[in-house]
Formats: C-alpha cells, structure tokens, sequence
C-alpha cells in the first residue's frame, strides 16, 4: 500500500476524510456559522495548550488569536460565520510549526467545509502535533522536469517569478517539436513537496500518455504570488485590490512565451499553444484564450471562479467571434457548490445563444467532483487528451497490449506493462507482470496476483522510496527450490479511489441501518464517496484480467496454482476475493489486514462487520489456506487487538494450522520497508513446494 493512500484512509473526519478545497477568497456567500469540533487528539496531547484553526478564510496566519478553539473538557470546538461556500483549513497549537501531521507524522491534505441549508456540526480527528521537522515531504518530481528560472523577471508586474519546464520523455533523443501547455500555480503542478494543497501529477500523467498514445507536450509551470487573486483576474471585484490578470496575461504571450520558444523546440502557433488552470487559474485562462486567441488556442479551464465578476460574461461574449477557433474544456465538480454550478451553466449558455462552435469545446460536470487538486488530478488525463487530440499518435482499440518496462530497476526478471488495461468494470489502471529469470513458454508456472503494483517492484520510481521488493524475494526463494515456479501480476492502484476499490462492500451490510446512515452522512458530509466497488474490481480481476493472463503467458489456469496477496486495504480486498470468487483463489496472503475498515477509533463497529461476513462467506478449509501478519507499530498498532477474533472465526469454520496462519511481528511497522522484509514467509505459505 503506497504513503499517499494510507494518507487517503489517515486524516479523514471521524471515519472519513475531507477533500482539500477552493483558494483563498473565492466564493463569497450570505452567512451562516459552521461548528467544528476536533474530538479525537494524541495520546501525548496537552491539554493546556489551545488549537487553533488555520485556513482560506483568515489568510492562512498559522493561527490567529480570534481562531482559537474553545475547550470543552477533552474537546475543541469553534463557530466560523460562512464568508464563502467552502473554506478550507487545518488544524494548530498556533503556528505552521505545530500544524497537525498524520498518524505516519506526515503532512495532511487541506480540510473541506462546505456551508450547505443542512448546516451540522463537523468533527474531526487529529492524529499528531508537528514539531518543526516531521513534516518534510519527499519530493515527487520527475526527472524530466527541470527550472528554467528561479526569479524570470515579469516587466509587465515588476516582479519576479520560478518557472518550471516538463519535457517529454523523449526530446533529448529526437529533433521533434512539440505543442506548449501553460499552467498556473506551478508549485501544484509537478512536485507534493512544494504544493500547498496537493500536485496535480502532470508530469506523472504525462509519462504515462507518452507510453499510451504517443502525446507529448512541453509544460510551462508558473508559480503564483501572495497577490494571486489579483494576478488571476482581469476584472474589479469590490473585495479585493485591483486586479493584474491583463498584465499577467500579456507577461505570458509577450516575455515568457518568446523565451521559451527561444530555448526549446517548440510548435510556435496558437493551436499547439494552450493554456490551463484551476479555481481563479480557470478564470484567467478563459480571459487569456479570448483576449489573445492568436497566442492561445487552447485552454483547460477547470472549475472556474466566474462568480469574481459579473464583468466576465459581457468580456466573454464581446469576444466570441475572434475566439471561434480555439478549443476549450470545461470541468466542474457538482460537489462544489451551488454558486460555482450556476456560473459555469451561465457561461455555457451564454456560448450556446451566441454562436460559438460546439465542435469547440466541451464540458464535464463530475457527480463526485471537489474544488480540490486530487479531483483535477483525476480528471487531468481527460481534458489533456481532448485538447491535443490532434497531437495524439497512438490510436487504442480496446484490447491490453503487453510491453517490456525498460526504466525500471529489477534485481531480476523481467516487467512487463500494460498501460491503462481497459475494463468493463472499473477505472483503467496500468497493470504490471513479473516474469522470473529464464521465463519460458515450454513449462507452466503458478501466478498470484498482488494489488498495488506500482509499490512493488522498484524504489526508485515509487513516491515514498519504498518498495516490497517482489523480483528480489521470488527470484531467490525460487532459485533456492523453496517455491514453486510462478509470475506475479501487479494492478496498480488509483489513489483517489483505492478505498472504494478495496473496500469488502458485502460486509458494509452487516451493519445495523443506523449505523451506515451514520457513516453516510459522515462520508456526504466530508465530500467522501461511498461509493463502494470491491465487487466490479474483483470482476476486473477474473472475469477480465485473468482470462487475459491465462491467454497470454504460459501460466497454470486452475484454482489450486492461482493466488491473491496484498496489505492493508490490499490484505482486505485479498480477504473478500477468496470468499466471493472461491472457485478462483486458492491461497491468500494479507498482510497487515486493515482491519479497522477506515480510521481507528474506539467502539469501531467496522471490524465485527467484517468478522460476521467471514463467518458466513469463507471458503472450505479442505480447499483453501488463509496467511495474515500484522505488526505493533505506527498504524499497524490498531491491529494486534483484533487477533484472537480472526484466530475465533477461522477455528469456528474448521482451519487449522495446516491451512492458517496469523503471525504478529513485534516492533514492525505499517510500510513497504516491513513487508518486504518478511515477504518471504508470505510467498512460502502461498507456494511453498
């Protein structure tokens, strides 16, 4: 299981998180008051010391004296009158140096509160206290991305500002030029550890593209200043000073751009030049591609802050007919308030009754969708391969094509890949097959399917600099005739709705009704889904996937020789594949089973759920053999009290030591530098010889 989503499962609200959300100042609204209530603290936590809360709504100050909490015995409790929609904040004992940190003691996302007609209390849970240095994030930028500027100097503001520059994977090896993507907010745009609400992942994204359909683009990332609202707005607005978009605007067509094409090879015309941003970033993008759509012929204008001024929409329609040839793509998450709905609507009315093309651009208003960077995020990939659908030069036909994976370190073996493997079921994901040293088509080999896949092979190329060492554990248990011969088959996981992925639905139904009213409302609340799809994942699994490996690599097709393994929510999702598709599995391995279900707490009614689901679904013991370990570290701490109920429901259906094992692993902690160091014992249970 990668950082970033135990992260997901870590910093949720009560038992589920809240999406990071809207910018400073951006949506003003009438008022109402929010009650937010911080209910779960450290163990260590001193009470004498008083919590603030930090966020857009006061300028991100750390901790101002008019934010403090109130004490209520053991909790913490404040009243915000609504300024806005949404605001976004965390948690403080009074300055960013004491900012709240996850269970793991690494950053968490922004926290969301959207003032709806159903105005309820909010609580949360706060896991750590940073104490100055616990909270550095590893850098997640690809090699790739390099700074053409530290301080490019902006004539048109007077100011200075980083630019970044992604290139494609292979502009040093061709003499190709390429279409350019501007985007705002560059501290966002590649790297976790210079964001401050969230990357966007272009780079990754864009890696990933190049391999699938052949698109490559140069991005151009430009920082934002403390005066980011009036640089992204080329309108007055009565709350805010005045603005600097057109300033801004003409700094990117008229000094950045020349210097950039200057340097790089680059496609100059205004159909390979588009430009892309989010929140008030959308906003001046659309005025940049209808002010000047001789320079910019393109832009991604997600989630839009229209509501700024009433001047856009008159702006706009002067404008249609210079613009009739740009293209231009729209996202707005439904879950981002009424407001931002209605202006977006507006705009593409006022398109529509004035005669732009509708061939030109197109719009996705997403059910889930937060104004947060982790939904961007997820719709980046979309909007990218509309935009440049001219540039793309890998057309798909629905059906997996295997390639060798040559940038990755392998102790042995070799990776093959499957980009974005199509399903009926679920999101596409990569997925990836281990082959042992010497595969060969002239013998059959087991297969186990371990989820998570980009965590397992190569720690260079993960996000936390962890992996689980798969190659380096088969091959020598293989080589040392421990194990029988077998691949492993890897899914990679989609961060954002992992949880939903592997999560065992069936046993959410083994609560009482109130109870998933409850956990319903919590998750409406906090913007989280619940929308469970464990069961068309594991339809992914057999009814696609497999039959795809059983046509395509010399493997044993029947249940006895096919395996399923994984940790944490993957140690769960392993768990309920072997219930619901028994004539499938034989084996599985869950390793550091999360069996807390979402964030420990105490009376978790989670657990007993999943427990009365086993009880009902398991396999038979003469058929099949379970493997669990769990240490006593970091998350895994929750795990070791749940022991003798797993040992209980496993005896009461008749498996004994021949086919079950629960292991505890004292002093080791909840990450793929444990696993990988007991992997071994796993990988011996499934295929021992």
């Amino acid at each position: 299981m990668s950082m970033k989503l135990k992260l997901t499962l870590l910093i949720i609200s009560v038992l589920f998180f809240s999406c990071k959300g809207q910018q400073k100042g951006e949506t003003p609204q009438d008022k109402k008051v929010a009650t937010i209530v911080v209910n779960f603290l450290p163990k260590d936590h001193d009470f004498s010391k008083d919590i603030y809360i930090s966020g857009d709504f006061e300028d991100w100050s750390g901790g101002k004296p008019e934010f403090k909490m109130e004490k209520l015995g053991k909790l913490y409790r404040i009243k915000i009158p609504m300024e806005k929609e949404t605001i976004n904040f965390k948690f403080t004992l009074g300055s960013w140096e004491t900012v709240e940190l996850d269970s793991q003691g690494f950053d968490v996302e922004n926290r969301t509160y959207t003032y709806d007609e159903n105005l309820k209390t909010s609580t949360y849970a706060v896991w750590n206290w940073s104490k100055g240095n616990k909270n550095k994030t590893a850098s997640t930028k690809q090699p790739n991305v390099e700074t053409f500027a530290e301080t490019f100097e902006i004539p048109q503001l007077n100011k200075t500002r980083k630019i970044q520059v992604y290139l494609p994977p292979n502009y040093a090896n061709t003499t190709e030029s390429y279409p350019v993507l501007y985007m705002h907010d560059g501290q966002n745009v590649f790297d976790k550890a210079t964001s401050y609400s969230g990357e966007w992942e272009v780079d990754e994204t864009l890696n990933s593209l190049h391999q699938t359909h052949g698109l490559d683009v140069i991005v151009v990332a430009i920082d934002n200043s403390e005066e980011r609202m009036q640089e992204y707005s080329a309108w007055t607005s009565p709350k805010y000073k005045l603005p600097q978009g057109q300033e801004y605007v003409m700094f990117i067509a008229k000094t950045l751009k020349p210097a950039i094409d200057a340097k790089y090879r680059t496609k100059k015309d205004a159909q390979n030049t588009a430009i892309m941003g989010s929140s008030m970033g959308g906003l001046i993008s659309h005025y940049a591609v209808f002010a000047h759509p001789d320079v910019f012929g393109k832009a991604g204008v997600f989630s839009p802050s229209f509501w700024f001024s009433e001047d856009t929409f008159s702006f706009t329609k002067d404008n249609l007919a210079k613009a009739q040839h740009s293209k231009l793509y729209y996202l707005m998450g439904e879950k981002e308030g009424e407001v931002m709905m209605a202006n977006l609507n507006k705009m593409l009315k006022l398109l529509n009754e004035n005669g732009f093309p509708k061939d030109q651009f197109t719009t996705k208003f997403s059910p889930d969708g937060t104004h947060s960077e982790a939904f961007w995020r997820s719709e980046l990939k979309t909007a990218l391969l509309w935009l440049f659908s001219e540039n793309i030069k890998i057309q798909h036909h629905g059906e997996p094509v295997a390639q060798e994976v040559k940038n990755v370190t392998l102790a042995s073996g070799k990776l093959m890949r499957v980009v974005d493997f199509p399903s009926n079921y679920i999101r596409p994901r990569n997925v990836d097959v281990w082959l042992p040293e010497n595969y060969s088509k002239e013998k059959k080999y087991n297969v186990l399917y371990m989820h998570d896949g980009q965590m397992l092979y190569d720690a260079s190329t993960t996000w936390n600099k962890q992996e689980w060492k798969v190659d380096e554990v088969a091959s020598k248990l293989m080589k040392e005739g421990k194990v029988k011969d077998f691949i492993v088959v890897s899914p990679w996981n989609i961060a954002e709705i992992r949880w939903q992925d592997y999560f065992p639905q069936k046993a959410f139904t083994y609560l009482d009704e109130a109870t998933q009213k409850t956990f319903r409302e919590e998750a409406e609340k906090n913007n989280f889904s619940l929308n469970f799809n464990a069961d068309n994942y594991l339809k992914f699994l057999t009814e696609e996937l497999k039959p795809y490996i059983d046509n395509t690599y010399s493997v044993k097709t029947d249940r006895e020789h096919t395996f399923v393994a994984g940790s944490s929510m993957g140690g769960l999702i392993s768990m309920y594949a072997m219930c619901e598709y028994p004539e499938i599995y034989s084996a599985a391995a869950c390793i550091s089973t999360h069996w807390v279900g979402a964030s420990p707490r105490e009376d978790n009614p989670i657990p007993n759920a999943f427990f009365a689901y086993m009880r009902d679904h398991l396999p038979s013991p003469k058929t099949h053999r379970f493997y669990f370990d769990y240490g006593t570290e970091t998350l895994d701490k929750h795990y070791p009290q749940y022991a003798p109920n797993v040992d209980e429901v496993f005896k009461e259906k008749g498996y004994t030591e021949a086919n079950y094992t629960n292991l505890k692993f004292e002093g080791t902690n909840h990450s793929e530098n444990a696993w990988q160091k007991r992997l071994h014992i796993p990988f011996t249970f499934l295929l021992k010889k």
